[in-house]
Formats: structure tokens, sequence, C-alpha cells
């Protein structure tokens, strides 16, 4: 309701935490942006809190490769994480999953929808894509708000991997501490929205950003998602739509 995207769980996305090179490690921690890290994987609730994380594996790795082995994909795979059934929207007659949001890095499926390749598309389309960005936003936001607020996480942390774990750990808890209990003043630096929705860019995206995930296009849509986005492109054009969005992709 908040972002105007339904049936959404929340949104993934992973960040590199840049370290020193552990001892007798070789490139094992070492990312595509040439620098050592342990990756930050992290699901976000449309306030910007953290509502899963899987922290410490070793920078070389990629986000889709960090999904793969995390609890979270897990538990979707063996439906066991009691989520709400599917529901009826609008103007569509077949039932939609809730289901998270997430780049091009992760795997298509009814559980994570991810947009549109961007290139030439029509513009229902590319409603899908500005609607889904929306809703995406927030794991973007919550990463630059940690570390706008929690200033080591923009330096190289020169600590074990395991320290470096426990320190994100305890940052990400205290992170929700604050979005719970003085959101106003500790989440002032996400992104904004002005009266006609065009976007105005968060105080930390001015900070020195050492390293982010990098894409891949190595994942194929199922038909069964590539249906289900299909579905909510024509909700987000009909019964769904909201009035400024047309605007947002001229």
């Amino acid at each position: 309701m908040k972002w105007n995207y339904p049936c959404c769980l929340g949104a993934i996305d992973g960040k590199h935490i840049a370290i020193q090179q552990p001892a007798d490690t070789g490139s094992e921690f070492f990312n595509y942006k040439h620098l050592f890290s342990v990756i930050l994987f992290a699901m976000v609730d449309a306030n910007y809190k953290f509502i899963y994380i899987d922290v410490g594996t070793a920078g070389r790795a990629g986000d889709a490769g960090v999904f793969a082995d995390s609890a979270l994909n897990k538990a979707l795979r063996t439906n066991s994480l009691d989520l709400p059934d599917a529901v009826a929207l609008q103007g569509i007659s077949k039932m939609i999953p809730h289901h998270i949001v997430g780049d091009d890095a992760f795997p298509v499926s009814n559980r994570i929808m991810k947009p549109y390749p961007y290139r030439n598309l029509e513009k229902e389309k590319r409603i899908f894509n500005y609607r889904w960005s929306i809703a995406r936003r927030v794991v973007e936001n919550a990463f630059g708000i940690l570390a706008h607020r929690w200033r080591v996480f923009l330096t190289t942390i020169k600590l074990s991997p395991d320290k470096v774990k426990d320190i994100i750990f305890a940052a990400c808890c205290l992170h929700n501490l604050m979005v719970e209990k003085n959101k106003a003043s500790y989440a002032s630096a996400a992104d904004l929205e002005n009266a006609d929705h065009t976007l105005v860019r968060g105080t930390w995206r001015n900070d020195q950003v050492l390293t982010n995930m990098q894409p891949t296009t190595l994942h194929n849509a199922t038909k069964d998602a590539k249906t289900q986005r299909v579905l909510l492109t024509y909700y987000f054009n009909n019964h769904g739509s909201v009035p400024w969005q047309s605007s947002m992709i001229a």
C-alpha cells in the first residue's frame, strides 16, 4: 500500500562490505571491483527494516550465488515460510502469489519478480518497470542509510571476516531499532518523492561508495513467472494504475 505495489513481501539485494585481505585466502574475498569484501545479502520491508539477512559470504561470490545457498531460498522452495495466500487483483482473472522484488541478478519465479529488460520497451512494460522500481528502491535505501549512519561501512574494515560479520549483524539490529524508534530522524537520508512524485535523491547517495553488487543476466524467466509479470503489467496499466505513472516514464 505504501509504495503502490501489491502482493510484495519485500525487496532483496546484496552489498559488498570492504575488508582487508584475510591471511592465506588468495582471491577468495576479491570482488569484481578489485577490492576484498564480504557480502551482506538482505530482504527489506516497506519501512527500510531488514527482515532477513545473510552475512559473511566471500566477495568473489555473486548475489545470485549467495541467494541460492541462503536459508531464505530454501524456505521459499520448501514453502515453509507460511506466506499469505495468493490474492485476486481487480480486473485480473488469475490469483497473484505474494512475492519478492529483486533485480536481474536473481532467478525469476512466482516468488521473485524482476523487471523487463530495459531495451526498446513499449509504454505498458515501462510502467511495470517504474512501479517495480519504486518497490525495489527500499532495499537500495536501506543499504544507503545503514552506511550513512554507521560509517565504518564506507571504509575498508581491517578485521577478520568473522569479526566483520559480527559488526554487520550488530549494525543491522541497531538500524532496525532506530527505524522503529526514531525513523523520521534516522532515515532522513533516504530518497524522497515530491508532491508530483518526482524523485529527490537521498543524501546517502553523496557518500563515497566502495562497492556494489554486479548484476548478471544468467537466469531465464520461467513460463509461469512471465505470465505473472504480464498480469501485473496489465493491472498496473488498468485498475491498479496511479495518476502520475505515465509522466514518470515520459
